[in-house]
């Protein structure tokens, strides 16, 4: 199995930071990133929309310019970072999951994507940021449909977006078919979010790719 570290493995560092992703690099097959807009049109990697700090009555992500959200003591000493930055900080080896928080930033993230030497998954929550990207227009970038909780629908809507993966709950993975159901029609799992070792192990026996975990420990059962 795969080990990518959801948000840079949150569990033990500040979610989606530069300092989460160096500490998480030795360990992560791959790194797991939620990405929004500025204000100033850069591609951020934010969890939420709402900052945690209020600057001058403005506390969301896409009314604060890049500088204004890297300038914020909001993670550590840490502001929140652009995509190109974090992308930076990453070896061409380690693998890069864009979760997409804004269907209008696909074709954005897709040219950032392409751009890069890392193997990258562009994943959703909602199927419109998938929606109209061709396999043709995207070069080696897979797509991944982040499940609900109706699996089987679920399902047909990754294979109708041309993905490559579904990523599903890691309890709806031990509770239903769905792992052995998505590989039947040729898709790859890696399940979230992974918090033991435990849930890894019996994750491991179901027979999912990957864990996308919040700490590297939970592999610890792993061979």
């Amino acid at each position: 199995m795969r080990l990518v570290a959801h948000r840079g493995f949150d569990e033990q560092y500040s979610a989606n930071t530069v300092a989460a992703i160096e500490g998480a690099i030795p360990r992560a097959d791959m790194i797991e990133l939620d990405i929004r807009r500025c204000a100033s049109g850069e591609l951020v990697v934010a969890h939420d929309a709402l900052v945690d700090i209020d600057l001058d009555g403005i506390d969301q992500v896409d009314e604060l310019t890049a500088s204004e959200l890297a300038a914020l003591d909001a993670h550590n000493g840490e502001g929140i970072q652009t995509l190109g930055a974090v992308l930076d900080s990453i070896p061409a080896d380690v693998g890069v999951n864009l979760e997409l928080k804004d269907p209008e930033i696909t074709e954005q993230a897709l040219s950032m994507a392409e751009s890069t030497p890392h193997e990258v998954i562009i994943s959703s929550f909602d199927p419109e940021a998938l929606r109209g990207v061709h396999p043709e227009t995207r070069a080696d970038v897979e797509l991944a449909y982040v499940l609900g909780v109706t699996p089987n629908d679920d399902l047909a809507v990754a294979k109708n977006l041309d993905c490559g993966y579904v990523h599903p709950n890691a309890w709806l993975c031990l509770l239903t078919g769905v792992v052995d159901d998505a590989h039947d029609a040729g898709l790859g799992v890696n399940a979230w979010t992974v918090d033991s070792r435990p849930g890894a192990w019996a994750l491991e026996r179901r027979g999912v790719d990957g864990l996308i975990a919040s700490s590297p420990h939970v592999t610890g059962w792993i061979e």
